[in-house]
């Protein structure tokens, strides 16, 4: 059985790209010409996010 960091884990790689491509056009539209976007600092944004949803929602005792 996964862990609620694993899970955590799986869905901020997953979804980074969707956040890439985000940030990227928000930096388009604002007319930016240097795009910067930091991977690291953007899967530990979602990271902690997801994992604290999933300790809410899914609560993890030791057996």
């Amino acid at each position: 059985m996964l862990t609620n960091e694993q899970r955590a884990h799986d869905l901020a790689m997953y979804t980074l790209d969707f956040r890439y491509r985000h940030v990227i056009q928000e930096q388009a539209n604002q007319g930016k010409n240097e795009i910067k976007f930091d991977p690291y600092s953007e899967y530990l944004f979602l990271y902690k996010e997801y994992l604290e949803i999933f300790n809410r929602d899914f609560p993890q005792h030791d057996q």
